[in-house]
């Protein structure tokens, strides 16, 4: 089992290299007597350097608690067995180097190369909180961090933040820069009403952590990409999600009956419109475990039927307890107030312990996924609710575990979590915020993150849900969900909405080849499917701040209708181009306005020199993906190493997957199958493989696992627009 490693809380003197700093220390009153507070008298700050979790990773801690105390270990990092190593791309670590007792020799982090990226400035402790600057080169930039405030997005770039955790935002104290490194201040903070805080001016970093010390993580690498997996590896790399995840998802708060639950799982069987998982909302539990007999009156018979079809279960789980639960939970000093009820201290092991061991017999019975909501009452209850649910279904289970969860906290994408970006309105205005915002919890080292699509406080018009719907297609967890009764089955909304919602679906369907390997490539490098335009075309400064269209992966760049009446600015970086939609090339280097964009069409543009994995359309991810088309955009050489293992376990880890390498050679039009590598129980032996052009020309093949050449003809070149 994966486990979080203990050790390391181990005297300074045996582990660490201390420095004296000698600064002022402010006298104040503290607010208790635990080892998180500052005391009266506190001690000058002490800079220590700990060993770090891999090569340029490092971690500095600098603290002012009384008697050479040792600060907890963070929960939110990871030991250095737990991670992938990213082992693409060019990862070459930095240095720290320096000495803070000499004036003239000051800690340093510098780049593989020798560049200095931060300097370590200042070291200031207060009654109950450290101040730390940092110098760097005033022209860097910084990304990660989180959103603004439930609603709204804020800019992709910031100058300041506050580590938040509340319905519809985060913000945690982690940041990067593309100039090649990263801070994370891993502290975990259990009071939500204070804050670990950040702001840049002219050059100098001010970072304020509200305790007696501040456990700092630095990072160096060659370029954004190492950066990112450099934070993977420190916060544990995020396993590859069950591959029914990257399907469909349709939420629910409002079911009658058990007829009016199994009622949904055949029209969508029956209309033809492909999803993978319901997920339900307080109806389907009572007594805090147990199935609701209304909605499930036969629960391991119910969820059979489901598994029947094709379909799998995600249930919501809340932080709280009630009844004699919840006073058995506060006679152990194990509850902590909440709006709502009494809420688990879940960062303590036996009260999760506990709460597991009753919530075990629902996985048991076929519950495929947990639905996490309403933990904001500490900044780690996300963290420890989901941590609970992985450890302890991979020991009851080969299948992997997956949560949803409404924030998060460094590291929770390592226990086989997503997000949403909670409670959202369902108007224009909050539907233009949600790429920003998922970009920034991307950044901030979230790779799967979701929404209410459709907004949760109230019903979407026909054309707002359906664009909405739209613009899901290409972000990692496709998941829609309203309020009480609000509906969001795509036939509620009129027939034009239902015949574009179906075919944005059936397009999802056809990219998960894609996506799925988008998910290794996170797995192994710490990439994020979902990405800024800046991470491919650094360079080009109109990308450094765009935050409403996005790569998915590296090929393909979405930009959906996000307002009303159908309009829509895309622009496409320098470079050649294929309108998704059309096959039409496209030049790079210029801003289109496309108007009216038909309500079925989503603008997408695939880069020239691409091979795109698409499969059939499936009714869901059970349904093999053969025929495979492979969709060749020419214009320049390719590749695309195809990832395939069998969706549902963890033998992927020893393993048990398969990669199937592809290179089109442009001059020659000639594409080349490698020889299958790899092997899993269940694979497709027999391919049959459709290569397709933008033209709509295509030719078939049938590929059993040996090396193939494929001599295609010249395509005429498609005229670009202007």
């Amino acid at each position: 089992m994966i486990t979080r490693r203990n050790t390391r809380e181990i005297c300074f003197g045996i582990l660490t290299l201390l420095v004296g700093i000698q600064f002022s220390v402010a006298q104040k009153t503290s607010s208790g007597n635990n080892i998180r507070d500052a005391p009266k008298n506190a001690p000058a700050p002490v800079v220590a350097i700990r060993p770090g979790i891999a090569p340029g990773v490092f971690h500095v801690v600098v603290s002012a608690l009384p008697g050479g105390a040792v600060p907890p270990t963070s929960p939110f990092v990871v030991a250095p067995s737990e991670s992938v190593p990213p082992p693409v791309g060019d990862h070459s670590s930095g240095t720290l180097t320096g000495n803070p007792t000499d004036i003239s020799n000051p800690l340093v982090l510098k780049s593989a190369v020798g560049n200095v990226l931060l300097t370590l400035k200042t070291v200031a402790s207060d009654s109950g909180s450290i101040t730390i600057t940092f110098e760097h080169d005033p022209q860097d930039r910084f990304y990660g961090n989180g959103n603004e405030y439930e609603n709204h997005a804020g800019p992709l770039l910031h100058t300041s933040g506050k580590q938040v955790v509340v319905n519809g935002a985060t913000s945690v104290p982690y940041i990067w820069s593309p100039s090649g490194y990263g801070i994370l201040v891993a502290n975990d903070i259990l009071d939500v009403n204070r804050h670990i805080t950040w702001f840049d001016s002219k050059g100098t970093l001010t970072w304020t952590v509200p305790e007696g010390f501040a456990d700092i993580y630095l990072m160096a690498a060659a370029d954004s990409a190492g950066v990112l997996g450099d934070y993977a590896r420190l916060t544990g790399s995020a396993p590859i999600p069950p591959r029914w995840t990257f399907g469909f998802m349709l939420s629910r708060w409002g079911y009658k009956d058990a007829g009016d639950v199994q009622d949904k799982w055949q029209e969508f069987r029956q209309r033809k419109i492909p999803v993978d998982a319901f997920s339900y909302d307080y109806d389907w539990y009572v007594n805090d475990w147990e199935f609701n007999p209304a909605t499930f009156p036969n629960p391991a018979a119910d969820l059979a039927k489901m598994k029947a079809l094709d379909l799998h279960f995600v249930g919501i789980r809340k932080p709280r307890v009630e009844g004699a639960h919840a006073d058995y939970a506060k006679s152990q000093g194990w509850s902590i107030p909440a709006p709502f009820g009494t809420d688990l201290r879940f960062d303590i092991a036996p009260a999760r312990a506990w709460w597991w061991n009753h919530q075990l017999p629902l996985l048991k019975t076929g519950v495929d996924g947990w639905w996490n909501d309403e933990a904001e009452q500490a900044y780690d209850e996300f963290f420890y609710m989901s941590q609970q649910q992985y450890l302890g279904g991979r020991a009851a289970s080969s299948n992997r575990q997956w949560s949803i969860n409404r924030a998060f906290s460094p590291g929770l994408q390592h226990y086989g979590a997503a997000v949403w970006t909670g409670d959202i309105n369902s108007d224009w205005e909050t539907f233009r915020e949600q790429p920003g915002t998922l970009l920034n919890w991307t950044l901030a080292g979230m790779p799967y993150v979701s929404q209410d699509t459709g907004g949760f406080q109230s019903t979407p018009t026909p054309e707002l849900y359906t664009r909405w719907i739209e613009e899901a297609v290409f972000i990692p967890i496709m998941r829609a969900h309203g309020t009480h009764n609000s509906p969001r089955w795509p036939w509620a909304f009129g027939a034009d909405g239902l015949a574009a919602m179906t075919k944005a679906i059936d397009l999802r369907y056809r990219l998960i080849p894609y996506i799925y390997t988008l998910a290794d490539a996170n797995y192994r490098t710490g990439l994020p499917p979902m990405r800024p335009l800046f991470l491919e075309f650094p360079d080009d400064r109109l990308t450094w701040s765009l935050n409403d269209e996005w790569m998915l992966g590296d090929r393909v760049l979405a930009a959906p209708v996000l307002t009303i009446g159908g309009r829509r600015k895309v622009y496409l970086p320098a470079g050649g181009w294929f309108d998704g939609n059309t096959g039409n090339a496209v030049a790079g280097g210029q801003t289109l306005d496309l108007y009216p964009v038909p309500l079925d069409v989503i603008p997408f543009y695939v880069r020239a020199g691409t091979i795109l994995p698409l499969g059939p359309v499936t009714q869901s991810t059970a349904e093999a993906e053969d025929p495979l088309e492979l969709r060749i955009y020419p214009g320049a050489d390719a590749a695309f190493s195809l990832y395939e293992d069998d969706g549902n376990t963890y033998s992927y880890e020893a393993g048990a997957s398969t990669r199937i390498p592809m290179q089109w050679d442009d001059r020659r039009r000639e594409l080349t199958i490698g020889d299958r590598q790899g092997s899993y129980p269940g694979m497709l032996t027999r391919r049959h493989l459709v290569i397709a052009f933008p033209d709509g020309s295509t030719k078939q093949v049938t590929y059993v696992g040996n090396k193939l050449t494929v001599q295609c003809k010249v395509h005429k070149a498609h005229k670009e627009k202007n």
